[in-house]
């Protein structure tokens, strides 16, 4: 292959690809379609099935329960990340948490919301004893939220856009009287591993800091050190750790890659020239060589 036509298929490889991002990506020229007409590309998801976490325990009869399937968008519309996950302490790691009943009645987990004042009562158990299936009492993600601001990915809102423009106004403590301390800080982290590499990430404190306590962060599974987290790879993150801890299980899925890979982009550097060198080479040897004596001379 020459070097024009290998010059041609790296620009129709880049064209192929741009396409298929920006069709994954959702871009659209019919419209703007509502949170119900949405449909992750990438994989059919449910905008209310998004980020729920089922939870198969038994009750201390060792009766076997339906299990628990627990709507992170309905809460997140009440409550910031902060309030569960730092202030009632729930881990955030599968099977990391023991509930009890016995704990939940006595206003511990679960029980420090569902008292019958703050939320519906413990006792109402079919609410989330529901093994994944619609229950007539609960809401459902395309009435309580359609209003809200919408999105390509995950449950197809846009939380932080929903928070900053008042859509919403969860609480940022169990009483209501706390609030976020929210840190205005990007860092630029660079992902250049290999080559062609992607768009630097811009990784923005504020949009995470809105929502999340910074223990939830730091020192795990983050250290607070430029270049103290030199381990972490997309490998990592798909594999649940890192950013994976949230992105892929509630927050924005990583199918959404330019959301964190958003600095603008360095100049595409293309695949060397495998024949650059023996050019180079044959250039050096003509230079050292002595030109033959023109005759027109003598």
């Amino acid at each position: 292959m020459d070097k024009k036509s290998s010059t041609a298929f790296l620009a129709l490889m880049l064209i192929t690809v741009l396409t298929a991002i920006a069709f994954f990506a959702g871009v659209s020229t019919a419209g703007e379609p509502t949170i119900v007409d949405r449909v992750d590309r990438t994989k059919e998801i449910d905008p209310g099935k998004y980020g729920n976490i089922m939870i198969n325990n038994k009750t201390g009869e060792g009766k076997a329960m339906p299990e628990v399937e627990f709507p992170h968008w309905l809460h997140r519309s009440k409550f910031t990340c902060k309030v569960c996950h730092t202030e009632i302490g729930f881990k955030m790691k599968a099977g990391a948490n023991d509930f009890v009943m016995a704990n939940i009645f006595a206003g511990k987990d679960c029980g420090a919301c569902h008292n019958g004042k703050a939320a519906f009562a413990v006792t109402d158990c079919n609410r989330c004893h529901t093994g994944g299936l619609p229950n007539e009492k609960n809401r459902i993600i395309e009435e309580a939220l359609h209003e809200l601001p919408v999105d390509d990915f995950g449950n197809k809102i846009n939380w932080v856009k929903a928070l900053r423009d008042g859509d919403i106004k969860p609480k940022a403590s169990l009483d209501g009287t706390g609030e976020m301390t929210v840190v205005d800080m990007d860092i630029l982290i660079d992902v250049k591993k290999f080559a062609p590499a992607p768009p630097k990430v811009l990784y923005p404190h504020k949009a995470h800091t809105e929502w999340l306590d910074c223990s939830s962060c730091h020192p795990e599974p983050f250290k607070m050190e430029k270049g103290g987290n030199p381990e972490m790879s997309m490998r990592k993150i798909l594999s649940g750790q890192y950013c994976g801890t949230c992105h892929g299980k509630v927050a924005f899925p990583l199918t959404n890659c330019f959301r964190c890979h958003s600095a603008e982009p360095e100049p595409l550097e293309l695949w060397p020239d495998p024949y650059a060198e023996d050019a180079a080479a044959d250039k050096d040897k003509k230079s050292d060589t002595t030109a033959d004596p023109d005759p027109m001379d003598e």
